[in-house]
């Protein structure tokens, strides 16, 4: 099988962040988009800024990440959010950006090769 088969343009998914504690603070859940892929560079520097323990450019890279439903930026350079959700979009990013994997189209029955 092809690898190219594989690749595809990245869609817009939503994303909310609807944690007790958050809808008690702000009335109801708080959604975001992000796409449900990102560039391998992107993918390696979030998880590296994690680990790094570096603010600034975590901080960056969730400006960049966190989009509306039309896809763009909605975090301005001198803004910031709520640490509760910045720790939940966060969060929420962490899971689906360790989940990115694509599925393949293999049948389940039949002769399988490993």
């Amino acid at each position: 099988m092809n690898i190219g088969n594989f690749a595809k343009k990245p869609e817009l998914i939503k994303i909310e962040i609807d944690t007790p504690e958050v809808i008690e603070v702000y009335g109801d859940k708080i959604d975001f988009y992000i796409y449900d892929s990102v560039d391998i560079n992107t993918y390696f520097d979030f998880f590296k800024s994690q680990s790094d323990q570096d603010g600034d450019k975590l901080a960056s890279l969730m400006r960049s990440l966190i989009l509306n439903e039309k896809g763009e930026k909605v975090i301005a350079e001198d803004s910031m959010l709520p640490i509760d959700l910045s720790v939940g979009a966060l969060s929420a990013i962490n899971e689906r950006l360790g989940k990115s994997k694509t599925k393949a189209s293999i049948p389940e029955t039949g002769n399988q090769q490993d």
